[in-house]
């Protein structure tokens, strides 16, 4: 009877209790997911060389781009001092 599923709303007082009991004991206590493994595989190590090439490859984007953008500004400020200089001389 403990393994059958029990309608909440059908329990007697007695095996809601239990019930209860059994649901914070798995609560404080959950079991290990099956994933974990505490001995290294074989593609342990294929995966930390794959995290590490992916590491260097966003490093290298960002600074690309940190490149690019600097330049983005250097052109848009000069764009704007270009307009007020001709704003002055012209108006």
């Amino acid at each position: 009877m403990k393994n059958q599923q029990i309608d909440p709303e059908k329990m007697t007082r007695q095996q809601y209790r239990e019930w209860q009991k059994q649901q914070q004991r798995i609560q404080e206590n959950p079991e290990p997911p099956l994933d974990d493994v505490s001995e290294p595989t074989p593609l342990q190590p294929r995966q930390t060389v794959k995290k590490a090439q992916a590491q260097l490859l966003a490093e290298e984007k960002t600074a690309r781009l940190k490149r690019r953008l600097n330049w983005a500004i250097l052109g848009l400020s000069l764009a704007i001092v270009v307009v007020y200089l001709i704003l002055f001389f012209v108006g």
